[in-house]
C-alpha cells in the first residue's frame, strides 16, 4: 500500500497504476480517495480531496466502466480497523512533517 501524495488516498502496486501523481488520469485519484475513506470509516477523518459526492460520483462510474478492476476488490473497498489505523498514522506523521517543515521556513 502506498499513498498518493496531494490527495492522502492510498492504493496498491498490484492496482497497475505506476506512478498516480504523474500518470493517473485525475479523475480516479478521486476513486482512490473515496476507496481510502470507505477503508477507514467513520474511525477518523481523512484530508478532503474535492467534493465528497463527486468522489463517489467518480468511484461508482469507475466501478461500472472497470468491475473486474483489482482496485475494487470487496477487502480493498470496506472498511478495515487495522488498515484505517495505519492509513491514519500515515497521515498523521506525513502532517506532522509538512507542519514542521513549514514552520522551519
Amino acid at each position: 500500500m502506498e499513498t498518493e501524495g496531494m490527495s492522502w488516498a492510498v492504493f496498491w502496486e498490484d492496482e497497475g497504476m505506476p506512478n498516480p501523481s504523474y500518470n493517473l488520469t485525475r479523475a480516479f485519484v478521486y476513486v482512490f480517495h473515496y476507496r481510502t475513506s470507505l477503508i477507514v470509516g467513520n474511525s477518523g477523518n481523512i484530508p478532503g480531496y474535492g467534493p465528497k459526492n463527486f468522489n463517489k460520483l467518480m468511484f461508482r462510474l469507475a466501478k461500472y466502466y472497470f468491475p473486474d478492476w483489482i482496485g475494487f476488490d470487496k477487502n480493498r473497498c470496506s472498511y478495515n480497523p487495522e488498515l484505517a489505523s495505519r492509513i491514519l498514522r500515515i497521515h498523521k506523521v506525513s502532517k506532522w512533517q509538512l507542519d514542521k517543515l513549514l514552520d522551519e521556513s
